[in-house]
């Protein structure tokens, strides 16, 4: 599980996060929803170190130094080696660990190999989306945050990210952040919404009788 312990997060004088405690359970898929610039990209860069901040993140119990190597993020729009081909940036990313015939094995459901051999620079959104899923396949993180991962990816792609998503958790802690809700209610099984300085965790009773845009309303609405 990842655990936010009296989190807080302020620009100057401006207050993104009030003190807050939320725990994204192990083995599940929780969603995190809000507006476009509430906060929601900063958290995940408070999780991966990348901003400060006061209070504390836990990875099951532990902080980002001592499990750093089993986490990973993947951005909207996930920095690569545009020069470089989609192969060199996997092996590269991937430390070297698995050879050219692992990778392509792993790759097969996303990119075919003539895709990969191209440089990055030429891919489209949607193919730069599928190469980080790839990598996260090949790195295997207790810990994996995606961030509006499914933006650039076709109807089909969709559906077998949210099948492989469903695999992963069984192994993993997944947040994901995003606003294609039809993708999002098939697989999220915690919901989260950002509003204001505060995040509230929605109630099971009220996830089952709620569609994921009413609840975004519902928790949004100006007051």
């Amino acid at each position: 599980m990842i655990k936010l312990v009296d989190f807080q997060k302020q620009y100057k004088h401006t207050t993104i996060y009030a003190p807050t405690n939320i725990v994204f359970p192990s083995n599940s898929i929780s969603f995190l929803m809000g507006k476009n610039g509430c906060g929601k990209t900063t958290l995940l860069k408070c999780i991966g170190m990348l901003e400060g901040y006061s209070g504390e993140i836990l990875f099951d119990g532990k902080h980002l130094p001592a499990v750093r190597n089993q986490c990973m993020i993947i951005w909207d729009d996930s920095p690569c080696f545009h020069n470089l081909s989609g192969m060199q940036n996997l092996m590269i990313l991937s430390d070297g660990h698995y050879s050219k015939k692992e990778i392509r094995q792993t790759a097969d459901r996303y990119l075919d190999d003539s895709v990969l051999k191209r440089k990055v620079k030429s891919y489209s959104y949607g193919q730069r989306k599928k190469l980080m899923l790839i990598l996260a396949d090949l790195l295997k993180p207790t810990y994996l945050i995606m961030d509006e991962i499914s933006n650039g990816l076709d109807i089909d792609m969709m559906d077998s990210l949210a099948s492989h998503l469903k695999d992963l958790k069984n192994h993993c802690t997944i947040i994901l952040t995003g606003h294609q809700f039809a993708f999002y209610e098939k697989i999220a099984e915690h919901i989260f919404v950002k509003n204001k300085t505060t995040i509230t965790e929605i109630p099971p009773d009220e996830y089952a009788v709620q569609t994921l845009e009413e609840i975004y309303h519902a928790h949004t609405a100006q007051k």
